[in-house]
């Protein structure tokens, strides 16, 4: 995803107009490289959206597909796993569909 700064107060490492590539999102915060070539934590409140990744496009026609499945119980889904690792995190979905 990319983002443009557009307010920098309390944070020095930050241009007002420029933009940065986001490696992490999370539901207050983005998680950036600065000015300073350091990650850094930063309100999301001090950008604006300038493009939305391939990911989070892939994620929305998932969700989609899935909403889908949800309102058609289910009829197309042959198996559906949950992988997750030591700490409980989700790392892995896997959806099998049936194919006619």
């Amino acid at each position: 995803m990319l983002v443009r700064c557009e307010n920098n107060s309390l944070c020095s490492t930050l241009t007002v107009g420029k933009e940065y590539i986001v490696l992490e999102e999370g539901d207050k915060y983005y998680v950036i490289i600065d000015d300073t070539q350091n990650e850094i934590t930063t309100r999301k409140e001090r950008f604006v959206v300038i493009e939305d990744s391939n990911l989070a496009k892939k994620a929305k026609a998932t969700i989609n597909e899935l909403n889908y499945q949800i309102q058609a119980e289910f009829k197309d889904i042959k198996d559906f796993r949950v992988r997750k690792n030591s700490k409980g995190e989700i790392k892995e979905v896997i959806i099998k569909f049936k194919y006619e």
